[in-house]
């Protein structure tokens, strides 16, 4: 093999790849990619390193120096996209040599097949399923241990996987949607093995037959009772299903809060960008990256789940018994029972109501939280012309925006033809106020509200410098300071509790939600 010239070896080396039956630009990048450390170093030390007894680290070194030397990219990122090339070299030098030319087979040793890596991204607290009723998602097992001292873990949406997949070492992340484009890592479930019952191509009733036979318990209560309230579109679900697909060796949680993103634009310290060719499905709830399939996007997300320093150094999962006592929920509201609890045209009606039913109230807010000295013979305007709230008196006009899951409305294609800011509601509402003849003459000022853990980058668009982002956590705060000057309001303790979510850095309300529901179900079934 190594007598072959550069261009021979690279000709024998596209024919297996194509005979692995990967897509196009992946063969093209790997049958370019792959020889970068001959391209820029020499024919001896690609050999020498594909070939090393200590083949990771010796790799790593090499392409480091090289990538150092010659890219000017993001090298550590880089180096694993090459490691990961270079590895699926060498399972072609260690494939039993059919592609190879005859004069050069007796130089091969077989050697065993190596074992593909493949990362599955399993998204967690998804989907109008678990605001049915009390439903408890199943995916609610990944983060505890059960009854047996073991970590099993259910891949939504079904339960089910293709057991072809276990060919490969499987890695999982478990996360749950943070933001647009952006993902919150939970925990990453490793050593994991697919359990016999959850192949696909099984019927359900085979599938539930051997989930029973498993005999799972949580807290003590079997893993197949825990579901049976669950219902699907107003009736109790009928049809039973697995509700483990592996069995890991340890589930392992971050350190700190990590994010993964497909928008290169809003990574940062603690958000790593994930390279993929259409980024993260929109509807799907598994994804699948093989190293030899998705190197790339297996790279990044392989960079992260290796790093040490991001990880507890242990599995750090409890099984039932070790829980604390449930506690009540402290914040519980009427929205919370109407399942309104993100609705902005709800938290925009009831800022309007608690901010004119009591006019010194909001001068003391204009005041500390909006920097803005305010008469008590202010006017409040619901709606007008679409803004969320529009407040004057007759000095000011305040307009108050109010983002909960939404992003900036209205957004044109095009952009401002005197900058390259995105045109939107901002300017929109803005140029409304300052040129009618009812507010032109006041002083404007611009606000959005919003959820502490929404991420609005205003410099993106045209007129966002006229606006300023005041957090839920202020507004609430103000609330909780001032709450004497609504003694005996109704439903204001209701209010405050309501909003209470919002003011949190991270929006994990569904993820405890389902916690209490999970250990709810539990503790019924025992004093049954």
């Amino acid at each position: 093999m190594k007598a072959l010239s550069y261009e021979e070896l690279r000709s024998l080396y596209k024919k297996f790849l194509h005979s692995l039956n990967l897509s196009k630009s992946t063969v093209s990048t790997s049958y370019s990619d792959s020889f970068y450390l001959w391209k820029k170093g020499s024919k001896e030390l690609f050999w020498n390193v594909v070939t090393s007894t200590d083949f990771e680290s010796d790799a790593k070194e090499e392409l480091l120096k090289a990538l150092s030397n010659n890219s000017t990219g993001n090298v550590v990122s880089l180096v694993n996209s090459y490691l990961s090339h270079l590895r699926r070299f060498r399972l072609f030098l260690s494939s039993d040599g059919k592609l190879v030319p005859v004069e050069n087979r007796k130089q091969i040793t077989e050697k065993p097949k190596h074992k593909s890596r493949e990362i599955i991204i399993n998204k967690m607290y998804v989907g109008g399923y678990l605001s049915e009723g009390d439903n408890i998602g199943h995916e609610i097992i990944n983060l505890y241990k059960a009854d047996d001292g073991k970590n099993y873990i259910y891949l939504n949406s079904q339960g089910t996987i293709e057991l072809s997949h276990g060919e490969s070492c499987i890695t999982v992340l478990l996360v749950r949607k943070f933001a647009s484009k952006t993902y919150k890592i939970l925990a990453k479930a490793e050593g994991v093995k697919i359990l016999d019952f959850a192949d696909s191509k099984l019927t359900r009733k085979e599938r539930y037959q051997g989930q029973v036979e498993l005999g799972l318990t949580y807290g003590g209560v079997s893993l197949v009772d825990l579901f049976n309230e669950n219902s699907y579109q107003g009736s109790l679900e009928e049809e039973k299903n697995a509700y483990t697909t592996f069995v890991a060796d340890r589930v392992i949680k971050p350190k700190n809060q990590i994010y993964i993103t497909d928008d290169e634009s809003v990574s940062g310290d603690n958000t790593f960008f994930i390279r993929t060719n259409k980024g993260f499905g929109k509807q799907t709830l598994r994804e699948f990256y093989n190293e030899n399939e998705k190197p790339d996007s297996f790279a990044d997300l392989n960079q992260i789940i290796e790093a040490k320093e991001l990880w507890e150094d242990t599995n750090t999962t409890q099984a039932i018994s070790e829980l604390p006592k449930l506690q009540k929920d402290p914040h519980f509201n009427f929205l919370k029972i109407i399942k309104q609890e993100d609705n902005e045209l709800a938290f925009s009606n009831m800022l309007a109501y608690f901010f004119n039913i009591n006019r010194e109230a909001f001068s003391k807010f204009a005041h500390e939280v909006l920097s803005i000295k305010i008469q008590t013979d202010f006017n409040i305007e619901r709606e007008k012309r679409n803004i969320d709230l529009l407040i004057s008196d007759k000095n000011n006009a305040i307009v108050i925006e109010n983002k909960i899951k939404s992003s900036i409305n209205g957004i044109d294609d095009r952009h401002d033809i005197y900058s390259d800011k995105v045109q939107s509601q901002l300017k929109k509402y803005y140029q409304q106020v300052t040129t009618d003849d009812e507010y032109r003459k006041k002083s404007v000022s611009c606000f959005i509200f919003s959820p502490n853990y929404n991420r609005i980058e205003l410099s993106k668009f045209s007129c966002g410098e006229k606006y300023t982002v005041i957090y839920y956590r202020e507004i609430y705060n103000f609330f909780i300071e001032n709450r004497s000057l609504f003694d005996d309001v109704t439903y204001f303790e209701d209010f405050i509790n309501a909003m209470h979510k919002h003011t949190k850095d991270y929006d994990n309300d569904l993820e405890e939600e389902m916690q209490r529901r999970f250990l709810n179900t539990i503790y019924k079934a025992k004093k049954e």
